[in-house]
């Protein structure tokens, strides 16, 4: 599936299913790799890292990106990004880009069994499958209840994770 097929997608969800919104989570690092300029705080674009105790790292974390308010022309070229390192994924979701970025951040740190924190990066596609892969049935649940569809590639191929399709 192209990043033109995904929103060939997004459009049919919209029909049946609106209001839906089309982002794409982006890692800071990669971005800037690809494009020679970090994510900044602007329209369209909000760090997960905002508010938290990683918010100095926000350049290389991730963000979430509304496709609608950035326009077509980034979308293609997130779409390369995509394609060239492991570093983008597609959301389909009801929420505003606050709303969205605010129950994605609820999900960044997790407990090790001995009691210590680690984030969870769930925006490198390599991990968010793995992670899909190894929740249980009710954890997965709760970790994806938010997005309607989650496309990613793995392995070179396009899978996506939802409510209703939640086995990568």
């Amino acid at each position: 599936m192209a990043q033109s097929d995904i929103v060939t997608r997004f459009v049919q969800l919209q029909q049946s299913l609106s209001p839906l919104r089309l982002y794409a989570l982006v890692d800071g690092l990669q971005f800037c790799a690809q494009f020679g300029q970090p994510c900044s705080p602007r329209n369209g674009f909000v760090t997960l890292f905002a508010g938290t105790p990683d918010e100095a790292l926000a350049h290389a974390g991730p963000w979430l990106i509304d496709a609608e308010q950035v326009g077509e022309e980034l979308v293609a070229d997130l779409a390369v990004l995509e394609q060239t390192l492991p570093s983008t994924s597609w959301l389909i979701a009801h929420q505003t880009l606050d709303g969205l970025a605010q129950l994605l951040q609820l999900n960044l740190n997790t407990e090790l069994p001995d009691g210590r924190t680690a984030l969870l990066r769930f925006w490198d596609p390599r991990v968010l499958i793995t992670l899909a892969e190894v929740l249980e049935p009710t954890q997965r649940e709760t970790f994806f209840a938010h997005i309607h569809e989650w496309h990613l590639l793995s392995k070179g191929q396009r899978v996506w994770i939802g409510r209703q399709h939640a086995q990568a």
